[in-house]
Order: C-alpha cells, then sequence, then structure tokens
C-alpha cells in the first residue's frame, strides 16, 4: 500500500478495490465451500425457470453453459459485495459504482 502514496484518489480507490476482489474470490474459494454449492443450486434452478419461461428445451451443452454463466456472474457479483463491503468498513462512508 505505501507505492498508493503518490497516486490520485480514483487510482488508490481502484488498486484497493482489486486487492479486496482478489480477497473475496479467495475467501469464496477456500472459506465458502457451501456458498459455492448454493450458488451452483441457484444456477441449475435459474437454468430450470429459463427453459420453462422461454417454453424451450436446452440441450445438455446449452443447459451446462448458461448454467456456467450464472454462477461466474454470481460469483463475481459476491466479490464486488464483498469488495465494497470490505471498503465501507474501512472508510465508514457508503459506496456506490
Amino acid at each position: 500500500m505505501e507505492e498508493l502514496q503518490n497516486t490520485t484518489p480514483s487510482e488508490k480507490f481502484e488498486a484497493v478495490i482489486k486487492e479486496y476482489l482478489q480477497q473475496g474470490k479467495e475467501k469464496l474459494e477456500k472459506d465458502l465451500a457451501g456458498t459455492r454449492e448454493a450458488i451452483k443450486l441457484i444456477a441449475k434452478d435459474k437454468t430450470k425457470n429459463f427453459m420453462r419461461t422461454m417454453d424451450m428445451g436446452l440441450s445438455e451443452e446449452e443447459r451446462n453453459c448458461l448454467s456456467a454463466l450464472i454462477i461466474t456472474s454470481m460469483y463475481q457479483s459476491f466479490c464486488y459485495g464483498y469488495g465494497i463491503g470490505k471498503i465501507e468498513g474501512d472508510t465508514k462512508q457508503k459506496v456506490c459504482l
């Protein structure tokens, strides 16, 4: 963090959020196995709901692709939520992206 002293506030914020995003990713990968499994179950359910709503079937490959897209999005959302929560906790201010 010492190298952040000669940077603009937006560069500092970007560096800090990247660091917290990485921490969120590591936490999700290592510590939160239950959360990862829940995300997978939700993605499967969302895929089924999509097929029901669209009144169309998807091949197994298409279902897997849609589920993977949903899982990736949810992982990313978790990491951003984790990072923003950390920043808000550090600064005692609301963060809006």
